[in-house]
């Protein structure tokens, strides 16, 4: 945003210098980019952040120094005068579409003599960057400046019907901008039509077919509220971005759209002659809710570490534009947002405004701020476990788009089958579609590094994928059900991704009483078949649900990738695991005594996987099973039957307690093969 100085000096007595101003300008949140001198005028371009519309217009920006400074305000209260004709006999206003445009203003002006805009005025917009056109044009830009209320200007002689309709535009409706370029409108879009086509896009841009031109005689003054995101939709999509559009998606202040179209009015008349119709034609109603804000007095204190005095901050927060509301206690207000703040929703907003008007300048190097441990929220301690074990195991984490190509989307999701979600207008050039899993990313990730010599990246990024829910599936949950996913790529075989998943699930604490977790044969693109498993939860009063998957890469999905060597990778559900996160791991003093080896070959069906088998193991040992490692699987049908493997094991055992003897170790050893058997049909080999 542009500031004129000559131009704020209307509104509010500028302090002596410009640097004065600017620097505390500055210091309040408006980002000072260039001071340029511009004949006899000075441009002071600040940075408006995404929060602060009320920013983008000269008033506002004079409020701020009007309370930093602490000089009065004054802003014009126009009162145009009103001819003997009548708005509403000239013109009649539809709204069809009031999610978008929830009210809708005109006022009409007769008689008026195009021409050029006076010296003072055409400076005034030069100063700023805007090129004059005309005075009925230049007049809508410069209120547009003024107040940060878009307005445009129709001739009313061009509007078709005497009417105006507020609709959406009809699927491949062409429309002809000022620039004077078609456009190809879908009904996710607002027009401004007449009787029988668009004559503005909503927010956006007028049309050719009825701007100003040098023999309007009579003129339809615009000023509406619009939704922002239709409004920036529609800029994004086009590529059709105004200085109107720019306000609309930040949401202009609801109460200068009158104030806007009596300035304009007044203006045109002043410049152009004319005589204005009585009254405004007005269609729906502003959306218009300003916060009522609970404020502690004390609590500015709180937060900052230096006491503010109560009546400083009701000083502070009154020339803001907030208006005071007593609470029942003698230190609890409460204030109503001014209308042109709706950023601020929240005590903690309040605070932040005094803080920025008072100065941070003014809270001590040396102040002594009690300090109070943070807790982590159980999804922000499951992330940085998981992240803590896998860059301990040599990984490095990356960063990818959310968004990826069609044909990356295409792959199945290990989490649902549902479509992918598709965005419109893409946000990134040939990638329009959400990811429903981590992996092709990572796995293009991967294929990048090779491509450019780096062999060996190993990756794991852990974000949100986005799937959409089925038709009444958890519709209180809305539409979009966004999983946290750690993603694995790493070189090697299936062994590896493996070893690296059970380590982020070890590391999340996810073991004892009623907790188990089972490796299952599955087929699951990327993933080779016969190559993948998916690991499943069950624990006590819980169902069995899919916590990961695994597997080795596919060797036609590698090559269109263009990965080389053998490349597996894993995918893990971390949102299905918080349970698990504020789990205190305790702290064990290892065994003084030696452990005792033990190999046992068990055979078993070839259907029985090994985690039946290791879990078996695990529940006949019990806790001096200190390590059970599957060493080899062996199939000979001559040997062992066909349908039949087996097997394996190096079982370690240690007690706490003392030195298990030989019998001891026997008899543990004894009572798995029984639970074997038992549990998978198992038996020893002899």
């Amino acid at each position: 945003m542009i500031i004129s100085t000559n131009w704020l000096a209307d509104y509010v007595q500028a302090p002596g210098s410009v640097d004065d101003m600017v620097e505390r300008l500055l210091m309040s949140g408006l980002n000072h980019e260039s001071t340029t001198t511009v004949g006899d005028d000075t441009a002071v371009e600040i940075e408006v952040t995404s929060n602060r519309p009320d920013c983008l217009g000269h008033i506002g920006v004079a409020r701020e120094v009007a309370v930093l400074f602490g000089r009065p305000l004054h802003v014009p209260d126009p009162r145009p005068l009103e001819g003997a004709g009548e708005a509403a006999r000239s013109i009649a206003v539809e709204i069809r579409s009031p999610e978008i445009c929830p009210c809708y203003t005109a006022r009409v002006i007769r008689g008026v003599r195009v021409g050029p805009s006076p010296t003072w005025l055409i400076d005034r917009l030069a100063t700023v960057g805007v090129a004059s056109v005309n005075n009925v044009v230049d007049v809508t830009n410069y209120v547009m400046l003024e107040s940060g209320q878009p307005l445009h200007a129709f001739d009313l002689a061009k509007i078709r019907g005497g009417r105006i309709v507020v609709r959406r535009a009809v699927e491949g409706e062409p429309f002809v901008a000022i620039n004077h370029k078609t456009y190809t409108l879908s009904e996710r879009m607002c027009v401004i039509a007449d009787a029988e086509r668009p004559v503005a896009l909503a927010g956006v841009m007028g049309g050719a077919d009825t701007e100003i031109a040098a023999d309007t005689a009579d003129v339809l003054l615009e000023s509406a509220q619009f939704a922002p995101l239709p409004v920036r939709a529609a800029a994004r999509g086009l590529v059709l971005a105004s200085a109107s559009s720019y306000r609309f998606e930040r949401g202009p202040d609801p109460a200068m759209v009158d104030w806007a179209s009596r300035r304009a009015a007044g203006l045109i008349l002043e410049l152009a002659g004319g005589s204005l119709d009585r009254g405004v034609v007005v269609a729906g109603q502003l959306a218009c809710a300003p916060a009522e804000i609970r404020l502690a007095a004390e609590r500015v204190g709180e937060v900052l570490g230096v006491d503010i005095a109560d009546a400083r901050q009701r000083q502070i927060l009154t020339a803001l534009g907030f208006v005071e509301a007593r609470g029942s206690a003698p230190h609890d207000h409460r204030w109503r947002a001014p209308t042109w703040r709706r950023d601020c929703w929240r005590e903690i907003d309040l605070v932040e405004e005094i803080a920025r008007i008072e100065g941070y300048g003014h809270v001590p190097e040396n102040a002594v701020i009690a300090a109070r441990p943070i807790e982590l929220s159980a999804r922000e301690q499951t992330v940085r476990r998981a992240s803590e074990v896998l860059v301990a195991a040599g990984l490095c984490e990356a960063m990818t788009r959310s968004v990826v190509a069609e044909e990356m989307a295409s792959m199945p999701s290990p989490w649902g089958d549902t479509a992918p979600l598709a965005i419109s207008p893409p946000l990134v050039r040939g990638a329009d579609r959400l990811r429903r899993s981590l992996l092709p990313s990572l796995l293009d990730a991967r294929a990048g590094n090779e491509a450019v010599g780096v062999n060996d990246a190993d990756l794991f990024e852990i974000a949100r994928g986005y799937l959409g829910r089925r038709d009444g599936e958890h519709a209180a949950r809305g539409p979009v059900e966004e999983p946290l996913l750690a993603g694995i790529v790493v070189g090697g075989g299936f062994s590896r991704a493996k070893g690296l998943c059970d380590a982020v699930l070890a590391g999340l604490g996810l073991a004892g009483d009623g907790i188990r977790l089972v490796y299952r044969p599955t087929d699951c693109p990327p993933f080779a078949v016969g190559r993948a498993a998916e690991v499943l939860l069950e624990r006590s009063g819980h169902a069995a649900e899919r916590v990961a998957v695994v597997g080795e890469v596919a060797a036609d999905m590698a090559g269109r990738l263009g990965l080389q060597g053998c490349v597996s990778a894993a995918e893990v559900r971390l949102d299905r695991l918080t349970f698990a996160a504020s789990i205190e791991r305790p702290l064990v003093k290892p065994s003084d005594f030696p452990a005792v080896q033990r190999d046992v070959n068990l055979v078993v069906d070839e259907t029985v996987p090994w985690g039946d088998v290791e879990a078996a193991i695990r529940a006949a040992a019990g806790a001096v099973l200190e390590d059970c490692r599957l060493v080899q699987i062996w199939r000979d049908a001559d040997r062992l039957g066909a349908g039949r493997k087996s097997f394996v094991v190096a079982v370690s055992l240690r007690s706490a307690t003392g030195t298990l003897s030989g019998d001891e170790a026997g008899r543990i050893v004894d009572g798995v093969v029984a639970e074997c058997g038992r549990r998978v049909n198992a038996v020893l080999r002899s």
